[in-house]
């Protein structure tokens, strides 16, 4: 089961706002947790969040686009916090264009796509281990600005990867997931010439977490391949399992 005793996540985009919501739901319940960043003080906005609740959680800096990062990372995180039993792959979607120059496409595309396979590989040995392992992708759109084609690349490639992996992973106990995260905020923060996130990113990068949170969960039973799409803001608990199938 996942909640046994002693339980190790991995969240890579950590730096990011909503991995730091995913960091913080994860904390609650009482999850050891490797946050992995391009730098490990990106982490630092996320670790000075959860003041005194910051024990058992450990900053990790590396390119996960690199197979040799990506497997070291997890090696790493493996012998000082212990195998992880569950992976959220969240990283930070960049600023691409809606016609970006292809060193921005691949750097995109390669954060966006080839980290979190390389990751899930890397890590899929302990999650199988464990016996009842969790991937959840999480690929963070923003449908109010302008549209960007790496989106839909995105979507359609982390669905087909989610559901490969699930078929693949799943004899070995191990559950695979996409949550799709329309948080439709750009605009509000051009309108208001504010620097400072709206309120309403904040919200939805918390129901994000919560749904997260949710997939890791022993609630979602056995739900796993599916690509859950979720547009913000999002009112009501998280769905049945037996929907979700």
């Amino acid at each position: 089961m996942v909640d046994s005793r002693h339980r190790v996540a991995i969240v890579t985009g950590a730096g990011s706002g909503l991995g730091a919501a995913v960091v913080r739901k994860l904390a609650a319940r009482k999850f050891t947790i490797a946050l992995v960043d391009l730098r490990a003080s990106w982490c630092d906005t996320s670790l000075d969040a959860l003041g005194p609740d910051r024990a058992g959680l450990w900053a990790f800096g590396a390119d996960l686009r690199y197979l040799h990062e990506a497997e070291a990372t997890v090696l790493r995180v493996a012998e000082t916090l212990g195998p992880p039993m569950v992976v959220v792959n969240a990283p930070f979607p960049g600023r691409a264009d809606s016609a970006p120059e292809l060193p921005d496409w691949e750097s995109v595309v390669h954060a966006r796509l080839r980290a979190p396979l390389l990751v899930s590989r890397a890590a899929e040995r302990y999650l199988a281990e464990s016996g009842a392992g969790r991937i959840v992708n999480v690929a963070q759109i923003d449908s109010s600005a302008r549209k960007r084609p790496d989106d839909l690349v995105i979507r359609e490639t982390l669905h087909a990867l989610t559901e490969t992996l699930s078929r693949e992973l799943g004899p070995r106990g191990v559950q695979v997931n996409t949550v799709v995260a329309d948080i439709s905020c750009a605009a509000r923060t051009a309108d208001t010439g504010s620097r400072a996130r709206p309120e309403c990113c904040l919200a939805a990068e918390d129901e994000t977490a919560a749904l997260v949170d949710y997939l890791v969960s022993d609630a979602a039973g056995t739900v796993s391949g599916r690509m859950i799409e979720s547009r913000h803001p999002v009112t009501g608990s998280p769905p049945a399992a037996d929907t979700l199938r």
